[in-house]
C-alpha cells in the first residue's frame, strides 16, 4: 500500500506530464525549501521579483550562504543574474539531454557539470522515486568545498544535494516544502499544531444606523493538528473535550472562551489520529455577552489540544478590531 503522503505527491508529478518540459525548479514568490544534514539546515526562500533591464528575476535567499536573482527561461534552464557583471549566468539546464556536459555558476567552486540522467532513482525523506533529474560535478577548484551532485523531482525542486567537506561528504535533503503560496506542501514525517485566523485586521462597522446583527465582525479560526508520521498519533484526552479556544485583550483579560456553557463528559479517552491533517473551526463574533462590540484594540487567540494533565499542543496568533464611525 502506498502511504497518503507519497501517493497524493504522485499525482503532483503526473498531473502536468503532458508537458513538454517539467519544471524543475518552480519559482514564485513564497516557495520555500527546507533541508537537513548532519549537523546542519539549510532553508532556500523565494521574494520578490525585481527587473535588470528587460528581464524579471526573484531573489532566492539561501540561509548562511546569501542571496541570487534567478529566474527560469523558456527551455527550462535555471539562470542568474550577476550584479557585478551585468550579466546573468547558467546555473543549469534541466531541458538539456543526458549526457550534456555545460559551464555552470551555481558554486564557484564548480566549473564543470553533466546530466547524468533524467530518470534517476532518488530515495530520501520525502519518499522515493525513479523520475529524479540527476546532475554530477566536475571536480571542485576549491579544497575541502564545493558540490559532488544533485537531484531535483520535476515541479517539486532540489531534493537532494551532495557537498565536499572537510569531514566527507555531506547530504542535504529535503524535508518540507512549501509552495504556490502554501496549496502545495510536501513534507518528511513530523507533528504540529496551529492556530490561524482569517484576517489581521477585523472591523466593526458602527456608522448610523447601526445594525448589530450584522456590523459586528467574525473571526474564523482554524486548529490544525498535523501528523505525517508512519505511525498514528495516539493522545489522551481527560474528557469528552477535544480542543479549547480563547481570546484574550490587551490585558490580557479572557473575553471569548469556546467550551463556556457547554458540557463533556468525564471519562477519560484516548484518541488515535492518521497520518494526515484534522481541523477544527470556529466563528467567533467580535461581541460582548451582552451583543455590543468589543472595544478596538490588540486581541490574542489561544488554542490548545485538551490532553490529560497538560497542554502540549497549544498555539497563539494576534489580530486587531478597529471601529467605523
Amino acid at each position: 500500500m502506498i502511504d497518503a503522503k507519497k501517493s497524493w505527491l504522485l499525482l503532483l508529478l503526473a498531473a502536468p506530464a503532458l508537458r513538454a518540459q517539467p519544471d524543475y525548479f518552480p519559482i514564485q514568490t513564497g516557495n520555500v525549501w527546507v533541508y537537513r544534514a548532519r549537523g546542519e539546515t539549510l532553508t532556500l526562500e523565494v521574494g520578490e521579483p525585481r527587473a535588470f533591464g528587460e528581464q524579471y528575476y526573484f531573489r532566492l535567499s539561501a540561509t548562511h550562504r546569501g542571496d541570487a536573482w534567478v529566474r527560469t527561461t523558456r527551455d527550462g534552464a535555471l539562470v542568474a543574474f550577476d550584479e557585478k557583471e551585468g550579466r546573468e549566468k547558467l546555473w543549469a539546464p534541466f531541458g538539456a539531454p543526458e549526457g550534456h556536459t555545460y559551464t555552470t555558476a551555481i558554486d564557484p567552486c564548480n566549473q564543470q557539470a553533466t546530466i547524468e540522467s533524467r530518470s534517476a532513482r532518488f530515495t530520501g525523506p520525502v519518499g522515493q522515486f525513479d523520475n529524479a533529474l540527476h546532475i554530477v560535478y566536475g571536480p571542485p577548484s576549491c579544497a575541502d568545498a564545493g558540490i559532488v551532485e544533485e537531484y531535483y523531482l520535476p515541479y517539486v525542486g532540489l531534493v537532494r544535494r551532495v557537498e565536499t567537506t572537510i569531514a566527507g561528504p555531506r547530504a542535504f535533503d529535503l524535508v518540507y516544502t512549501r509552495m504556490g503560496n502554501g496549496i502545495t506542501v510536501i513534507s518528511a514525517g513530523e507533528t504540529g499544531f496551529g492556530l490561524s485566523v482569517d484576517r489581521s485586521v477585523y472591523t466593526a462597522n458602527l456608522m448610523p444606523p447601526v445594525d448589530l446583527r450584522t456590523s459586528i465582525p467574525e473571526v474564523l479560526a482554524r486548529i490544525s493538528l498535523r501528523h505525517s508520521g508512519p505511525d498514528p498519533l495516539r493522545l489522551v484526552f481527560s474528557s469528552g473535550q477535544t480542543f479549547e479556544l480563547l481570546l484574550r485583550n490587551e490585558r490580557g483579560d479572557i473575553v471569548y472562551r469556546w467550551s463556556e456553557g457547554m458540557a463533556f463528559t468525564q471519562a477519560i479517552r484516548t484518541v488515535e489520529f492518521p497520518p494526515g491533517e484534522k481541523n477544527w473551526v470556529v466563528a467567533v463574533r467580535l461581541a460582548d455577552k451582552a451583543g455590543a462590540p468589543l472595544p478596538e484594540g490588540s486581541y490574542t487567540a489561544e488554542a490548545w489540544l485538551a490532553t490529560a494533565g497538560n497542554r502540549r499542543y497549544l498555539a497563539s496568533v494576534g489580530f486587531e478590531l478597529k471601529h467605523l464611525y
